[in-house]
């Protein structure tokens, strides 16, 4: 009995040894939006027909809710050369996790392993409002100019200022009307090899610039044929940094670039419960080829944005962006589809951690059935 104690004290130190020689570094941000919205053209008021098949009601609504990317998580260190990251979200009012990755410094540069965000960012506009999506919250002009890839399960290394990924596949494709409906399922794939995707960051005495890169391609099998769809895309951006005053901007362009990035020039656009509704997703306007079950139509796309700010004084900021963007199916007969997006913002600072943002923007569709939004309000946000 004597020498099972023993063997439990020795088990519960070399337990509490292992437990507590990583370093745990907790933080939290909680974040709420009270906006009000004007909604041209809304295609999901009471009596329009199906989803973006017709010109809506004009609607007006004030929202309250938690921003989906209000968060806590951990920044883990163990050792020297050992590192993590976790976090969850408040997406819908219930925890997702956002991030879960471990890296290893193998000294020439870091493997990465886990969700973590894509080398397909480059941070340029502080947008706060969620215009295409329920209380997802700031939006960062992500589907309207800026280079934004999400956070995807990935394997990464980097070395200096590049980095390289092999990223988890994405076989999303559009589909014509005719294949939309009840039951409505995506074809099926072969996919032999994941997303690459890469980027080189030059930092500046006055900023950085950089420049990112994406290819993939899967087959669709059909009638016991392989159609194959391919996707890239090519971006470059910058900040520059001018005294209290900052200019930001990036451009990208490529073929089906939404398998790849964030991007959205249809009508499949909502801001509040109020004007929200239920659809099949049949991926057009995001970006992606289409498919209408024996042809791949490939769709090419352009992006941009730029913005401007200012730092009135130390704790007040403003802010302003416009982004585009724009795609079109290869082929004669095909017209494009566009939409821009532009906001004014002042962030102010209350105290350490405690900011209020007031903005105002506009979401313009383009099309001439597509819905326009106007809205105004705050973010509120208290990061701990």
């Amino acid at each position: 009995m004597r020498k099972l104690k023993v063997i439990l004290i020795v088990y519960a130190t070399l337990m509490c040894s292992v437990t507590f020689a990583a370093d745990w570094n907790f933080y939290g941000s909680a974040r709420v939006n009270t906006f009000y919205t004007k909604f041209d053209k809304s295609p999901f008021s009471p009596g329009t027909a199906a989803l973006g098949l017709a010109t809506g009601n004009d609607t007006s609504n004030y929202e309250q809710k938690l921003h989906g990317n209000a968060r806590i998580g951990a920044r883990v260190s163990a050792g020297e050369t050992l590192s993590g990251r976790f976090e969850y979200g408040a997406l819908g009012g219930s925890a997702n996790l956002r991030l879960l990755f471990g890296e290893w410094n193998f000294g020439a540069g870091s493997l990465r392993v886990g969700k973590s965000y894509s080398p397909l960012v480059f941070p340029c506009s502080n947008q706060v409002f969620s215009i295409n999506s329920l209380g997802r919250g700031d939006h960062h002009m992500t589907t309207w100019g800026q280079l934004y890839g999400g956070r995807k399960t990935m394997i990464r290394l980097k070395f200096g200022g590049f980095q390289i990924a092999a990223v988890e596949p994405d076989t999303l494709v559009s589909l014509t009307e005719s294949m939309t409906g009840a039951g409505t399922q995506q074809p099926d794939t072969e996919i032999r090899l994941p997303r690459i995707q890469a980027k080189y960051k030059y930092d500046l005495p006055r900023g950085w610039a950089a420049l990112a890169g994406a290819y993939q391609n899967f087959n669709i099998l059909s009638s016991g044929e392989e159609h194959s769809v391919s996707s890239w895309l090519v971006g470059l951006g910058g900040r520059l940094n001018l005294g209290p005053a900052y200019l930001k901007g990036n451009i990208y362009g490529g073929q089906n670039v939404g398998n790849h990035v964030q991007f959205l020039v249809n009508g499949n656009l909502w801001s509040t419960t109020g004007n929200a509704g239920t659809g099949n997703f049949d991926g057009d306007g995001f970006g992606l080829a289409r498919w209408d079950g024996s042809t791949v139509v490939d769709r090419d796309a352009v992006a941009g944005l730029i913005v401007a700010g200012l730092e009135i004084r130390k704790g007040l900021y403003v802010e302003t962006g416009y982004g585009y963007v724009k795609s079109e199916l290869d082929g004669d007969g095909f017209g494009k589809d566009d939409a821009a997006t532009y906001y004014v913002q002042s962030t102010i600072f209350l105290a350490p951690g405690v900011s209020v943002t007031p903005e105002i923007g506009r979401c313009d569709m383009k099309q001439s059935d597509d819905p326009v939004i106007t809205y105004a309000g705050i973010k509120w946000q208290i990061n701990f």
